[in-house]
């Protein structure tokens, strides 16, 4: 059964559901009891992705408040107390939730923003990793690499062979598709004792998130890289993993997000759809199988210094 109490968001009171969990992550990250007293519900905007849902970030960008799909709803509440238990143990990468809650009829969640927004950042490389062909670049020394997709219905180009064929294809699209590739293809470079750690953490994510029925979800990986001497950026409660190769360091945050989409008819109807034309490893597939793709692939990209050859790690340009 779900308990309800009272939050404040933006100077009004809405209910928030089962708090007594939420109130031990907040806890455990040292969230201020009143950390969204100054949030504009006004702020939320339709971001880019496929659900459609609105979504800001508080003034300090250190939170997400995002609207949840009915569906999603149902997921939260059947699988919080177990996806919070992990999150407790200090060992996962699941992106932690600090607030759910309802207003006007919708719902919403507020979790940690994994990557730092600072002013001053600017990210080497970033990625949202599927362990699968929906593998992305999102940015690339600090610029963002626009979303161009290939659809059928576009009868003003070539459809099929618009990747292969130069001719058929523009730039934006290029560099969207070798993006994808290289986001696929590409090992992380670190410590073997920060490689054998991400592994652990990823496979322990995933065992858990496909016994709970879930899948879609991605690892987000943003990437600094900075001179040696340079002072390291605070971790702020996120996943921070330091590595210095080659006159630089390298700093990485990370976590899973996205991990609320259950295995659904439409999912089920999609996989049929896409299982003779999308190319392989193909995202949309039962939880479980998301979840041992998803482990096996990120298992594959986090190589100890002594495992891969340097060749092998970001600093790889596209």
């Amino acid at each position: 059964m779900q308990v309800t109490t009272m939050f404040d968001v933006g100077g009004e009171q809405v209910q928030a559901y089962n708090d007594a969990l939420f109130a031990q992550v907040r806890q455990k990250y040292a969230v201020q009891p009143n950390f969204l007293a100054k949030f504009d519900m006004k702020s939320l905007r339709m971001f880019g992705g496929k659900g459609g849902n609105l979504m800001a970030f508080t003034l300090d960008k250190r939170y997400l408040v995002k609207e949840i799909s009915s569906d999603d709803q149902q997921s939260m509440l059947k699988h919080a107390r177990t996806i919070i238990a992990r999150q407790m143990t200090g060992e996962s990468l699941i992106c932690p939730l600090f607030l759910h809650f309802t207003r006007q009829g919708k719902n919403y969640v507020v979790m940690l923003n994994v990557l730092p927004a600072d002013s001053g950042v600017i990210w080497h490389k970033k990625y949202d990793l599927k362990g699968n062909r929906d593998d992305k670049l999102l940015e690339d020394d600090g610029r963002d690499v626009v979303e161009v997709h290939k659809r059928c219905f576009y009868c003003h180009n070539c459809w099929y062979g618009c990747d292969v064929i130069p001719c058929c294809t523009t730039m934006e699209r290029k560099r969207y598709f070798l993006g994808k590739k290289h986001a696929f293809e590409t090992e992380f470079i670190t410590s073997d004792a920060q490689a054998k750690r991400i592994v652990s953490m990823v496979t322990g994510d995933a065992k858990l998130l496909g016994e709970a029925g879930v899948m879609d979800y991605s690892l987000i990986i943003g990437i600094i890289r900075q001179g040696e001497k340079e002072s390291i950026p605070p971790a702020d409660g996120r996943n921070q993993f330091v590595f210095t190769y080659g006159g630089w360091t390298y700093v990485y945050y990370m976590g899973i997000i996205d991990f609320l989409q259950e295995w659904t008819s439409t999912k089920k109807i999609a996989a049929v759809i896409k299982a003779p034309l999308a190319p392989k490893p193909l995202s949309t597939v039962p939880p479980q199988q998301y979840a041992d793709q998803f482990a096996r692939a990120m298992q594959g990209k986090f190589k100890g210094l002594g495992s891969s050859r340097p060749e092998g790690a970001v600093i790889a340009r596209i």
